[in-house]
């Protein structure tokens, strides 16, 4: 079995109108994948029913090294020092990761 790599999983939950905002700073980072979900529920900002882009919200989940997490942070703290309302988690996780293909590239 392979060994597990160690990394850490940026959970982000921001406004749906902040969205493009957020994945605009991960493509300029070069951060090579991220999922986004849709999210409802209730936080400080009252309900986020998703009825409407203004009371909705998104996950957005990216895998990454320590290294290029600091340099998001740095970018998202940028954000909310200007009061964009983003809720950042950052989890230690190990990962499987993907087999290399013959030709020596992830696969």
């Amino acid at each position: 079995m392979r060994a597990l790599e160690q990394k850490k999983l940026l959970t982000l939950i921001t406004a749906h109108a902040f969205k493009n905002i957020v994945t605009e700073i991960l493509k300029a980072r070069e951060v090579g994948g991220y999922t986004v979900v849709d999210a409802t529920g209730v936080g400080a900002f009252g309900v986020q029913s998703g009825a409407l882009d203004s009371d909705s919200n998104v996950l957005i989940y990216v895998i990454l090294s320590e290294a290029r997490l600091n340099l998001l942070l740095e970018d998202l703290d940028a954000l909310m020092t200007r009061s964009y309302r983003i809720k950042v988690i950052v989890t230690d996780i190990s990962i499987l990761p993907r087999k290399k293909s013959p030709g020596g590239t992830s696969g």
